[in-house]
Order: C-alpha cells, then structure tokens, then sequence
C-alpha cells in the first residue's frame, strides 16, 4: 500500500475545523491508531477555519510531531471555502474527508484504498457511519436519535453497492472528479447552510458518474446531547431548507408549497395517534418547508431575483 518513491502519498484526508479543539483531538487520534494498524502511505490536511478556542495551537503541536501533517488557516467563514483551499494542497490522487466530531475506525484508511483498487468503476464513494457502541446500548439515546435525525447515521448493510446521497463525514473522492464537476460550493454549508455534500453528490451522478458504498469504511460519529432538542432540531430543518432553496431555488420553491400543507396536515394526524417520532418528522418537514416557502417568496420578489436578505 505504498507509493513508489517520490511520487506522493496515496491518499489525503481532509478535515475542516472551528473552535472544536477536544473532539478534534479525538478524530486525529483516532487518524494516527488507523495510521498504525496498516502502513498506508497518506497525508492528513487540517483546515482551521477561524477558531477562537485552543485549537490554533493545538493543531501547532500536532503538525510539528510528524511528518505528512499540514495545519492550514482559511480564517473567513465556511467549510467550503476551509475545504477548496485543502484541495489546492493535497497531493495524492485520492481524497478522503471526515469531520471534526467523528472518530475512524482502526481499518478505515485501508478499506478506503481497498475499495477503490476493487472497484474502479466508482468515482466516489459514501462509509458507513454508525454511533459509538455506548450511545447504541443506550435506549434514551437511540429514542432521541430516532425521532431528532440530527446525527448523520449511515448503514446500507455489508455489501457494496451504488448510493445516491453522500455525507461529508466519511467520503472518498477519486481527485479527476473534481477537476470535471468542480470543488464544493462555497454558497453551501457551514456556518451559512446545509448540504453542501449532497450537491456535490447530485454534480458527481448528473456527470454521469457512479457513487459507491464502502461498507468496511466506518466511523463514529459523536452523538452530542445539545444536538437532541427541539431548538436544534428545527434549526437543523431551517439550515437545510436554506441550502436546498440556494441549490435549486424555483425547484424547491414550488416543490415547498403542497409539500408543506402535507406536513402540517401530518403533524396533526401523528398528534391525534400518539406516534411523538412521526409526529417530530412531519414538524421537522414543516418547519423546512415553510422556510423555503418564506424565503422564495422573497426571492421571487426581490428586484435582481436574489435573495433580498
């Protein structure tokens, strides 16, 4: 699994980070045991993309204790942004991306190899992503879990085969996909939305592209209690609505509007049948559509055609 002589790494991780210093330190962590489990030849990018915490030095720190570690700086919001300046750096031809709240699992850098030497046919590729093992003994959590859907849970079973939809947690991209489809887009994702993956996602198969299922690539995703609340819930829902709208916005506006007098009319109906988990899902989708629906009429308003906001 190694490269010949002078000619790079494998492959590159990349993680774009703010003000996460703790759960950073775990994922590295959990980077440097998959580094020792299996000699893979790779480069870790980290992106700091303003912190105000510790994580400046730590990542200092971290650099400066081995070799094939980068500390970048992109102090202007958004992990887009953070994440298109680590693609002009990273050198191998296989890029792997993960998030600063997830841990890898010992094997993870290997299967991604592994899967992409067995099956060329795919450009890119979604892992497994499944809770620590505590939070899935946990029924309160899982019952949280269940009817919140905030934490980005990902399992289609044991074996490979094509997806349509991809999390930034645990992905793989081949580097010529880039160079045909184009870098993420910066009008997408954090601080300013959600969903900047699963555009990339859509450009990757509207290019006729394959995505595939890598079953061994697995992470744990950090489950944080704050995430399972109401508040953050229809947070969650106005934040995706926001990049939906800003992917496609006269879709998704007209798609919004019978979309959300069926949600309202669901809140009611798993209100009168006591089912509180479907009853959360339907006020998640209202909340997402009516957002979409306020804001399109905004924009259709608006003298440019833009967002007046």
């Amino acid at each position: 699994m190694s490269a010949e002589p002078g000619s790079g790494p494998l492959l590159s991780v990349l993680i774009a980070t703010r003000n996460r210093a703790a759960t950073l330190a775990r994922t590295l962590q959990s980077l440097e045991v998959a580094q020792a489990t299996r000699m893979v030849d790779c480069e870790i990018l980290v992106v700091d993309n303003g912190s105000t915490d510790t994580t400046p030095a730590f990542l200092n720190r971290w650099a400066a204790a081995a070799t094939g570690r980068q500390h970048l700086c992109v102090p202007q919001p958004g992990k887009c942004r953070a994440m298109n300046h680590a693609l002009t750096l990273a050198r191998a031809p296989l890029l792997a991306f993960t998030d600063d709240d997830v841990e890898v699992s010992p094997r993870w850098l290997e299967a991604i190899l592994t899967f992409f030497g067995t099956y060329p046919q795919y450009a890119a590729a979604m892992g497994r992503v499944r809770v620590p093992p505590a939070a899935e003994r946990d029924p309160r959590l899982q019952a949280l879990l269940a009817a919140y859907r905030v934490v980005p849970v990902f399992d289609k079973g044991e074996n490979v085969r094509d997806v349509s939809d991809m999390y930034g947690c645990n992905i793989a991209v081949r580097r010529h996909v880039f160079d045909r489809v184009g870098n993420f887009n910066e009008r997408l994702g954090p601080p300013f939305n959600a969903g900047e993956d699963l555009e990339l996602a859509r450009r990757i198969l509207r290019a006729g592209m394959r995505i595939g299922y890598m079953p061994q690539a697995l992470v744990y995703h950090e489950v944080d209690p704050q995430r399972l609340t109401p508040e953050y819930y229809r947070q969650f829902q106005v934040r995706l609505g926001r990049g939906l709208l800003e992917m496609e916005p006269v879709r998704y506006y007209w798609r919004s509007v019978p979309r959300l007098l069926e949600a309202t009319c669901a809140v009611v109906l798993w209100r009168l049948l006591r089912s509180p988990t479907r009853r959360m899902h339907a006020w998640g989708r209202m909340v997402r559509h009516a957002d979409i629906v306020r804001h399109g009429w905004r924009r259709e308003r608006a003298p440019d055609g833009g967002s007046p906001c």
